[in-house]
């Protein structure tokens, strides 16, 4: 924009030059500001994971999405929200109701990211992903990014936002701040107990590494979750103390009534959840960040793979199980599985099946190879080791539940469960992840698979239903049989390029027979190495522990690390 000043302008005014001069500079600064204040609008703070959280209008609890505004007002109209980055317009902030698209200076606005354009102006035609992804907030030329943010994994109930409205630093909120500023409130100290200790762990449950660690379970009795971050855990004896950081609530959070694993093993690097070495007896105390006494317990050395724990979660007395129970209940009743196979799994779904709601979803399929039919009503299903029972199949739909003998059943885990009763509260990782099924107690293993990069459009699956032999199909078989479909012939192969030595020890360079396109990730999915057309792995960044190395996109192979 132009000013032009001019000597006759002047001299038809009775005030000064410089006075006309100083309005002109003033006016253009405005304009200016006006400019500059779409580069003033921020992505604030966000909720991937909404359990128990605010609702939107129509009484449901959606992921969602606040923005700051630190300039004049601002419509939003035509302004675009993306978790894509090769598609910035993904969704188009409507023009229709200036009411819901408005910020006024200073203030705030949120956008339901529920993938359901029906419910009004501030809902987008996509949600956020609970595993961590990109947002953009982008100008309406469709090009310009204002503001973006990549988030790590969530847990529920528990927000991502800046420390303060427009600040850089990015935290996590216990209490979140939905259309209010950004500002951190501590929890108070609860009520929690440390329930079981197992210290001589051989053959007990592994770590994301594959380690069989010493480990501790705290117990949350209160009818609301606990992020232990803050909390702090002493050894009496030795002195040692770990106080859980804010960085990982997904590592540190207990559900409402529920457990949390702790790894006795010093090895801080691989996780919050991670904290120092117990000897075979002793006396632990938790603390809050007040500083009050949250537990107090004594354990003993019962032997290998016995846990000493409370006979009662949270009881006074404790006795030794045979039959530890991390994440359990101490008076768990084991309830053995029917034999069932996950059989086919799709992580990206972009033109193969639809859902009853015409979208491609991640899904998974499992498979009844016995002669009678099975009710897996009750059963549980998880993307996480760490939690089991993440997700439970409904008790009420016989009908539905029961799968055929020699039948197939598919679950959608899109992570919206309004949708059916079978469509999980997850979504599967395309970069790679594990899925368990578990019996109805939550606790005892049904069947496990490592899942590795799978590719667009592509399965992963038993060559044939229910073998131990994994491909990925090109003919992708849901709720049908596995017998006979395209394999991708690429996967057949595989004994072609060799990895060696495996296992290896840390630092130690791990050789490919050949050229290849490697990705090196933990079990829980978390990329840690990306490298071209190498011939060698160097793995002085890796710990201890089992990682998943996925050659060339086509398939994944495991490498131990001693």
């Amino acid at each position: 924009m132009f000013f032009v000043l001019s000597k006759e302008v002047s001299n038809q005014s009775n005030i000064p030059l410089k006075k006309i001069t100083q309005s002109l500079l003033i006016i253009a600064a405005l304009f200016s500001l006006s400019q500059s204040a779409q580069a003033q609008l921020y992505i604030n703070e966000l909720m991937a994971r909404n359990s128990t959280g605010i609702s939107d209008d129509f009484f449901e609890q959606d992921d969602w999405l606040e923005i700051y505004n630190a300039g004049s007002i601002t419509n939003l109209a035509g302004y675009f929200l993306s978790d894509d980055p090769l598609l910035l317009t993904k969704w188009e902030i409507p023009n229709t109701n200036a009411g819901l698209t408005t910020v006024l200076p200073n203030n705030h606005i949120l956008f339901w990211l529920d993938n359901d354009i029906t419910q009004g102006e501030d809902h987008a035609n996509f949600r956020l992903s609970g595993d961590g992804e990109t947002i953009f907030l982008v100008m309406p030329d469709g090009v310009t990014i204002i503001d973006s943010v990549t988030y790590p994994v969530q847990a529920p109930d528990i927000s991502y936002g800046r420390s303060c409205d427009g600040c850089p630093d990015w935290i996590f909120f216990d209490n979140s701040t939905p259309d209010d500023n950004n500002a951190e409130v501590i929890p108070s100290t609860e009520t929690l107990f440390i329930n079981e200790v197992l210290t001589n762990n051989t053959s007990n449950i592994v770590d994301v590494f594959g380690e069989h660690e010493a480990w501790l379970e705290i117990y949350n009795p209160n009818p609301f979750q606990v992020n232990l971050a803050r909390y702090t855990l002493e050894d009496v004896n030795s002195g040692s103390a770990y106080t859980f950081p804010t960085s990982s609530p997904i590592l540190t959070t207990i559900d409402a009534e529920g457990f949390i694993v702790i790894w006795m093993d010093g090895q801080f690097e691989q996780g919050e959840d991670h904290a120092f070495t117990i000897d075979p007896s002793g006396e632990l105390r938790l603390k809050g960040e007040d500083e009050s006494i949250v537990d107090t317990y004594s354990y003993q050395d019962a032997g290998e793979n016995i846990s000493w724990g409370r006979s009662t979660d949270g009881g006074p007395s404790s006795i030794s199980y045979t039959i530890p129970t991390p994440r359990v209940t101490n008076t768990l009743v084991i309830v053995q599985p029917e034999l069932l196979y996950i059989n086919e799994v799709m992580t990206t779904n972009l033109s193969d099946t639809t859902d009853v709601m015409g979208e491609f979803e991640d899904w998974f399929e499992v498979y009844n190879p016995g002669p009678n039919a099975v009710n897996i009503a009750g059963y549980y299903f998880t993307d996480n080791p760490a939690n089991p029972d993440k997700w439970r199949v409904p008790l009420d739909l016989p009908s539905e539940t029961t799968i055929p003998a020699g039948g197939f059943l598919l679950f959608w885990a899109d992570e919206d469960q309004s949708q059916g009763w079978n469509h999980t509260n997850f979504r599967l990782n395309n970069a790679g992840e594990s899925l368990s099924l578990y019996s109805p107690d939550g606790f005892t293993l049904g069947d496990f698979i490592a899942l590795g990069l799978i590719g667009d459009d592509l399965t992963y699956g038993r060559e044939t239903d229910g073998s131990p032999n994994w491909v990925n199909f090109l003919e992708t078989t849901p709720e049908y049989s596995n017998n006979g479909a395209t394999v991708n012939i690429a996967l057949l192969q595989e004994d072609q390029l060799k990895m060696y030595p495996n296992p290896v020890a840390s630092g130690q360079m791990v050789k490919l027979t050949e050229s290849a396109d490697i990705i090196v990730s933990e079990m829980g999915g978390k990329v840690l190495i990306r490298e071209n057309q190498t011939l060698v792995i160097n793995t002085d960044s890796l710990s201890r522990g089992l990682y998943l190395v996925q050659i060339n996109q086509k398939y994944t192979l495991k490498l131990l690390i001693n």
